[in-house]
């Protein structure tokens, strides 16, 4: 069993969906996992957000707010190019 694969089921429909965990990341003290929904086709996977909460020793995931959710996305492309920059730094 691959740990980096996390299933999810909708509360509403009961619907099963695969993801793969990629990374992660924190902003102001909340903790977010970055996730890769598994399709058949690669162009069809998507990228996908979620806030982690802590109940007990558990993590659940939690939807982001769609007041929010520009503002997180955003957040996490900027940490993604100051990576890519510090690695087309150090390779200089």
């Amino acid at each position: 069993m691959d740990e980096d694969i996390i299933t999810l089921i909708d509360e509403e429909s009961g619907e099963e969906v695969k993801l793969r965990l990629i990374d992660r990341f924190d902003k102001d003290e909340r903790f977010f996992s970055v996730l890769l929904t598994l399709a058949e086709n690669d162009d069809d996977a998507q990228l996908v957000i979620l806030e982690e909460l802590e109940e007990g020793e558990d993590i659940l995931l939690q939807s982001l707010d769609e007041s929010e959710e520009d503002e997180i996305y955003d957040y996490y492309d900027a940490l993604c190019e100051a990576e890519l920059d510090e690695d087309d730094d150090s390779e200089a």
